[in-house]
Order: C-alpha cells, then sequence, then structure tokens
C-alpha cells in the first residue's frame, strides 16, 4: 500500500498536470510581485511575496516536480537525454537557490568621500536596547512582515509591543504636568499652505522654536512677551525675566539707554528694578545675555534682553500664541489673531491659528502606510517603527529617531535598525561620478572609485554596472548613491556572498546545453530519420 500511494504521489507531482499547475501559480506570484515591486519598492515586495512560506512552497514543490518528472522517465533512454540534461539542470539550479538562501549574506554598505567604513546592513529589521548603566546592548530582531505585527516580549523590563515595517507621523498632543506653551499655525497663500507647530517644552525634541520658512524666519515666544512686543519703545528693547515670565521696556522702568564712545548701545538694571544685591548691564546689539559688575557674562541671571531693532532687515515673525508681531514698512505692527486668519505682510500669506496649549506636548505618532515608491525612491512609508512600554509609560521608536528612557537611576537608549556586521578590511570612496541623461537631472550611470585597506595595503578599485568588484570571498556590486550633508554624493555599496553561486552557474551551463541537445540536435535527426525513411518507401 505504501509503495502504491508512493507510487501514485510520483505520478502526480511528477506529471505534466501537475507541472503545468505549478508554472501557472508562480507566473501569477511573479506578475503580483512584479507590480507590488514597481509600485511600493523591492522591499515590501519581498515581505509580502518573494520571501515568504507560499511563494517559498511553490519553489519547492516545482522543484518536487522537475525531480520526479526526470524519475519517471529512468530508466534512461538514449532519445530523452536531453531532457535529463536540461531536467539535471534545473535541480542543481534549486540547490544552488537554496544553499544561497540559508547560508549566503545580501547586505550593502554605505560610503562618504575619505570616511573609511566596514560595517555592512543586512536586510534584518532589529531593535537596540543599550543598557546605559553598565554598557550592556541588547538586541531583537523584528518580524519579517509587510504588515503590522503584534509582539509580547520583555527585555531588560521593556516591553516590546508592535512592530510597524511601513509608516508614517501624524501630530497629536499627549497631556504634560509642566506648562510650556506649544501651539500650531496654518500659513496660506492662493498657491500653497503649509501647517506647523512650534514648542517651547523641553522635552518636544522633535519640536523647535523657531523655524525658516523661504525667506520668512518664525519665532515662537512665551504669551508674556507679547504684550511687550506691542508697546510703543523708541529704544526696541525688551527685558524679561525667565523665571517669573515677565517683561518690561526701559521706558517703563525709567533705565536710561546710553552708549559707548564707539556708538554701543548699553544700559544697567538698577538694583531697585531687579530686586538683586548687583547691577545688571546689557549690551543688546551683540548679546542677550546679561554682565555682571566684572563685565563677564552672568548666565546664571533669570534676565534676558531682545533687540528688536536686530529683526528689522529680514521677513522675521514673532508669534506668542494667539498674538504676532513683525516688522513692516517702517515700523512694527502685533495683532490679535482671535479665532480667524490674519493678514500677513509678505507674498499675500494669511496666519489663522489651529491650537495653542500649555498643558499638552506636541508629538509624531507614527500610523502603518501602503509603501509609495516613485523614481526608485519610497515617497511614503519609509519609516520603521516600534512601540514600547517602560514603567508604565508608552514609547514610539523609529529609526528615523532613537529614544532615551529615564526611571530612577536606570537609563536606556533604544533605537530601531539593521542588522550588520564588520568586514575584515575598509573602503572609503575617493570619487564618485554620476552621468545624468540629455537635457534631464535624471541619473544614466553612476560610478564608485573605492580605495581599499588590507594587510596588504592599499589598492585602487573601479566598481560600475556590471563590473562588480570581489575581495575574499565578497562581491560588491554598485546598488545606489545618496547625498551628503555637504552637498556631495556618497555611494551605496551591495554586499554579496553566494555559496551556492556555482551550482547555479553549472545549472545553467546544463540547461543552456540540454536544451540544444534536446530541441536542435534531437529534432535534426528525426527530421533526418523520417527523409530517410521517405527515400526508402
Amino acid at each position: 500500500m505504501k509503495t502504491s500511494f508512493f507510487t501514485k504521489f510520483e505520478k502526480t507531482v511528477g506529471g505534466l498536470k501537475f507541472a503545468v499547475t505549478i508554472i501557472l501559480i508562480f507566473s501569477a506570484f511573479m506578475v503580483a510581485g512584479t507590480f507590488i515591486e514597481s509600485s511600493g519598492g523591492a522591499d515590501f515586495a519581498n515581505r509580502l511575496i518573494y520571501k515568504r512560506w507560499p511563494f517559498m512552497g511553490i519553489q519547492f514543490l516545482m522543484f518536487l516536480s522537475i525531480l520526479f518528472a526526470a524519475f519517471l522517465r529512468l530508466p534512461p533512454k538514449k532519445r530523452l537525454y536531453g531532457f535529463y540534461v536540461i531536467h539535471s539542470g534545473l535541480i542543481l539550479l534549486g540547490i544552488g537557490s537554496f544553499i544561497t538562501w540559508n547560508s549566503g549574506v545580501d547586505g550593502s554598505i554605505a560610503l562618504t568621500q575619505n570616511d573609511p567604513n566596514r560595517r555592512v546592513e543586512l536586510n534584518e529589521d532589529i531593535i537596540s536596547i543599550h543598557d546605559m548603566n553598565n554598557g550592556t546592548v541588547y538586541n531583537k530582531i523584528l518580524p519579517y512582515r509587510a504588515f503590522p505585527t503584534k509582539l509580547n516580549d520583555e527585555i531588560k523590563g521593556i516591553k516590546v509591543k508592535e512592530f510597524l515595517p511601513f509608516s508614517e507621523n501624524k501630530l497629536d498632543w499627549k497631556k504634560t504636568k509642566q506648562k510650556y506653551a506649544s501651539a500650531s499655525y496654518l500659513l496660506f497663500n492662493d498657491n500653497m499652505s503649509q501647517d506647523f507647530t512650534l514648542s517651547l517644552h523641553p522635552q518636544a525634541k522633535e519640536f523647535q522654536s523657531t523655524l525658516k520658512m523661504g525667506k520668512l524666519n518664525l519665532h515662537f515666544l512665551p504669551s508674556a512677551l507679547g504684550r511687550c512686543f506691542a508697546k510703543p519703545s523708541k529704544s526696541k528693547l525688551i527685558i524679561w525675566n525667565i523665571e517669573t515670565k515677565t517683561c518690561f521696556t526701559p521706558e517703563e522702568k525709567k533705565v536710561p539707554l546710553k552708549k559707548t564712545k564707539k556708538g554701543s548701545r548699553f544700559l544697567a538694571l538698577p538694583t531697585k528694578v531687579t530686586g538683586s544685591d548687583t547691577i545688571i548691564s546689557f549690551f543688546p546689539d551683540f548679546s542677550p545675555i546679561p554682565l555682571d559688575e566684572k563685565l563677564q557674562a552672568n548666565r546664571n541671571s533669570p534676565y534676558r534682553i531682545l533687540s528688536k531693532q536686530l529683526f528689522e532687515e529680514k521677513p522675521h515673525l514673532f508669534l506668542f500664541g494667539n498674538k504676532l508681531s513683525y516688522y513692516a514698512d517702517g515700523a512694527w505692527e502685533s495683532e490679535d489673531m482671535g479665532d480667524g486668519a490674519v493678514s500677513l505682510p509678505w507674498m499675500g500669506f494669511e496666519l489663522k491659528l489651529i491650537k495653542h496649549t500649555t498643558d499638552e506636548i506636541p508629538i509624531f505618532v507614527p500610523y502603518f502606510t501602503t509603501p509609495i515608491q516613485k523614481g526608485g525612491k519610497l515617497e511614503k512609508g519609509g519609516q520603521k517603527a516600534v512601540l514600547v512600554e517602560y514603567a508604565g509609560e508608552e514609547y514610539w521608536v523609529t529609526d528615523k529617531a532613537p529614544v532615551t528612557l529615564l526611571a530612577g537611576d536606570k537609563k536606556m537608549m533604544l533605537n530601531v535598525g539593521k542588522s550588520s556586521f564588520l568586514l575584515p578590511f575598509e573602503f572609503t570612496l575617493t570619487r564618485f561620478k554620476m552621468d545624468t541623461n540629455p537635457g534631464t537631472m535624471d541619473p544614466a550611470s553612476y560610478e564608485s572609485f573605492v580605495r581599499l585597506f588590507t594587510p596588504d595595503g592599499p589598492s585602487p578599485h573601479h566598481i560600475y554596472m556590471n563590473n562588480p568588484l570581489k575581495h575574499s570571498g565578497f562581491t560588491f556590486y554598485q546598488a545606489s548613491y545618496f547625498q551628503d550633508n555637504n552637498g556631495g554624493y556618497g555611494t551605496v555599496l551591495s554586499v554579496n556572498i553566494d555559496p551556492g553561486r556555482t551550482l547555479k552557474y553549472l545549472g545553467s551551463l546544463l540547461v543552456i546545453l540540454g536544451s540544444i541537445w534536446h530541441f536542435v540536435i534531437r529534432s535534426e535527426f528525426f527530421s533526418r530519420r523520417r527523409k530517410l525513411a521517405g527515400v526508402h518507401v
């Protein structure tokens, strides 16, 4: 019975109907994968199709179909020698591909000019937890999935709860006990609109109190300062106490403004104004920090000075929650925004307050999105994020920004990245060359000139399409490029170790030779036989 079952199984799997069915399913996967890769990128296609068990299972069934198809045609027959060679090549291709998948290395290395590097990043996402107290690092490999995955792991008291392989950020607000101002605004005209958020909260690390939008400079200040900006002041100076959050002009306190022999303005706050034991002096056109009696910068003083005169040459907009001030047409203007939009004196822009609060902090919260690729680069979904819980609080860690967690005397730093390893030698990029298509800025080709440092000494190499560098079992291909912080270009090399390459090359050669044998030599042989048979008849 066992023999009968195996025989039936062998005939079914090695039969033509099974082979056609598997090939059709495989083709459907390939077509879907091609469309997904073109729209969402190679990583999304790999996570969704190419490196998932259904697709790998289909490939395994194809391997069995090829293997049993050859077994069914044993013992060998002379007319099927070409068939045997083709199927032997396909079997070797399958074995070689499995060895590569199981034991090969597929990663990348990024090089900037004259900056040696030997770290290779693999296509494997991890979350790293650095215990800053003892210097220990804990790594957890994240699931290779295309969609959000719930996790239930705990490392050093940190719960790893969810992984988003593709995400974008959305603005959210979180309650806080510390009273610092934050606000969101909408800047718009007839041609464009842009919302932005500014914050004074020390924990709002992703949001600043200043922002530059084109030629317009935005400054977000405490609401109390808005009253002093609105007051007429011949000196155009504002003195601010950062502890009491109060402000005044020199004219209000009748503090005289004087000049040095070189014409520099200065003023001294008497003790009756400050309530301190010493006189506090300022040179407002040079620094907001006061000077002590020895004319040394006194950063411990709560007083600061702001000269509006320094902000009159370029467009500057000062925001105080629902109030604003700016300099235009030779005078300072202050307005209350209310519930509507306020017209600004630049390019027809208007500004509207969306939200102003002192008991909430702005934060970015990742959300899953299907990736969108254009021009070979991800325009949407290019961020990976992990939700963790520590000491009863939830935090999002992304590959764009690490997170530092504090609880008592414990300090942990978390970041999401790629697993990596170090090469036994170093690279440095000496020159990057890119040619563009005529009349456009689109890259037509790019090449890397690198220097390889080994124990035998340095050696120059030229890497470009179809001309990889092979060294110590590694193969380095030209893969991509990027623009560095200095305005120059860096290169990305694909790093590959393929232990199944020899079998795959041999298998490909056998498929070609077997095809020639089976479809050319064999057909000519039978053609001659038919002609001879016709002559004898």
